[in-house]
């Protein structure tokens, strides 16, 4: 609990996470892309969004390839980036740290500070380890792009934790990240 709070109280970082969700809301144009090898999660976390906002839409992936297509899918349709990506770390064909390292190339190359928000909804750091203990950076400090938050999934979808009406679970997060001021 102790790492999740120095994590989400990382100042200059959270800050950058919600100014770039702030600049990007845009009435009926707003996407969330979702990505988890659990179909199940994904349906979870879709139903909480569409909860916190009807009109928003959802993409789905489950896994990070399909992901980068989903993303190139709203690109295209939108002319604009997602509010925020929802991330599994640990899935087959790509994991959640490849799309995290395509993403900041992304925008290392573009010239850009911050990126598409993520947060990470995984029960573990996937392989590449250290995040969650070690407060790994994904940024390895070349650029400050690092607009990581992360949330075990259990805290999310345990039945016993998870009461989004209650401000906990996904919906507290949400509202947090999007709240003004």
């Amino acid at each position: 609990m102790e790492d999740r709070k120095e994590i989400i109280n990382s100042g200059a970082h959270l800050t950058v996470f919600l100014q770039t969700i702030r600049g990007n809301i845009s009435p009926g144009r707003n996407t969330v892309l979702v990505v988890d090898d659990e179909k199940a999660i994904r349906m979870t976390v879709a139903r909480d969004v569409r909860k916190f906002d009807p009109d928003v839409v959802i993409f789905e992936a489950s896994n990070g390839l399909e992901a980068l297509d989903r993303l190139a899918e709203i690109r295209k349709k939108f002319l604009r980036d997602p509010l925020l990506i929802i991330l599994d770390l640990n899935m087959p064909v790509m994991d959640g740290w490849e799309v995290i390292n395509r993403l900041k190339a992304d925008y290392e190359e573009k010239g850009r500070e911050a990126g598409i928000p993520i947060v990470v909804l995984s029960s573990t750091s996937g392989e590449k380890g250290g995040f969650f203990g070690g407060k790994k950076s994904v940024h390895d400090g070349k650029s400050g792009y690092s607009p990581l938050v992360s949330i075990a999934k259990e805290t999310c979808v345990d039945g016993a934790k998870y009461d989004a009406a209650g401000e906990k679970g996904l919906m507290a997060w949400l509202q947090f990240f999007l709240k003004e001021g």
